[in-house]
């Protein structure tokens, strides 16, 4: 008899297999065929929405050929603004702080599991995150109620954390999809190679942003982590992480950057990292173009 785990994990294989094949949901700006690039991880918080009006986002997406990115907010009513100006193009994930103090200290606010699942409701919410997390409060009650949430929401949780809470959130909840931010807080080949092998038959992404130095130092895509890349194709995104004022006005810079190094790679594997591993999971807009 297939059980409920059985399912969740031919269900993942699925997805996966789709990679190759599944179409992009949004089309790339105008004038920029080929350079098509989902940025899987930033942000738009409370001073990004004075220094840059939603218009002006959009405008740097088409300028650096993004067609699609997930963007959170503090608090989230930014990310909501967002995605109703452009909603074909916005990925919303339900940002959990109130301000920037809550980065700190969410994981002991036994209030917020409740407050996070009211909002649920209020919002086309993709996923829930960025959670910073450590170590040391891997088994936080908070934690793991908003994994819980995530799963019955059909939702993808971002960590930004050590691998002991990647393996906390499979462990609390195997049929959990995790996006794990930057490389992990220990970006070395080794242990994200050790980390997919262990989880190879859960849903679980890496995204690259604010590494690109790491990756490939002057532009140099370094041996170590194309191997990487080549032995877990489907599991990396892209992504510029946009956390600040100053970082969105950099946006294309970066998105330079980044297509610098992935253009070391074959054309195949590039466009996994690029968009097609991010399509795969977050799937197709919810909205109407």
């Amino acid at each position: 008899m297939l059980t409920v785990m059985n399912w969740s994990r031919i269900l993942f294989a699925l997805l996966v297999g789709a990679a190759a094949w599944w179409p992009p949901a949004f089309a790339s700006p105008s004038g920029c065929d080929g350079w098509r690039m989902v940025d899987a991880h930033s942000h738009y918080s409370a001073a990004d929405a004075r220094a840059f009006s939603p218009e002006s986002i959009v405008a740097r997406l088409d300028a650096a050929c993004v067609a699609r990115i997930v963007v959170s907010g503090t608090p989230a009513e930014h990310a909501l603004a967002l995605h109703a100006h452009a909603p074909e193009r916005v990925i919303p994930f339900l940002g959990v702080y109130a301000n920037a103090a809550g980065k700190a200290l969410w994981m002991h606010d036994e209030t917020l599991p409740e407050r996070v699942r009211a909002r649920l409701d209020d919002g086309p919410w993709r996923g829930i995150g960025e959670l910073h997390l450590f170590a040391h409060d891997a088994r936080s009650e908070v934690f793991e109620a908003l994994v819980v949430l995530a799963v019955e929401h059909d939702l993808v949780l971002m960590i930004h954390g050590d691998a002991a809470v990647v393996d906390r959130a499979f462990e609390i909840a195997p049929a959990v999809r995790v996006l794990w931010a930057h490389l992990g807080t220990f970006p070395v080949p080794a242990l994200l190679d050790r980390v997919l092998r262990d989880h190879t038959d859960k849903a679980l992404w890496i995204d690259t942003s604010v590494r690109d130095e790491r990756i490939a130092p002057e532009g140099v895509l370094l041996a170590e982590w194309r191997d990487l890349f080549e032995r877990h194709p489907q599991r990396f995104v892209v992504a510029v992480d946009a956390f600040s004022v100053n970082r969105w006005g950099r946006y294309g810079e970066v998105v330079e950057r980044i297509r610098g190094w992935t253009d070391d790679l074959p054309e195949a594997l590039a466009a996994n990292l690029l968009w097609r591993n991010a399509e795969t999971l977050f799937g197709p807009s919810r909205d109407p173009e």
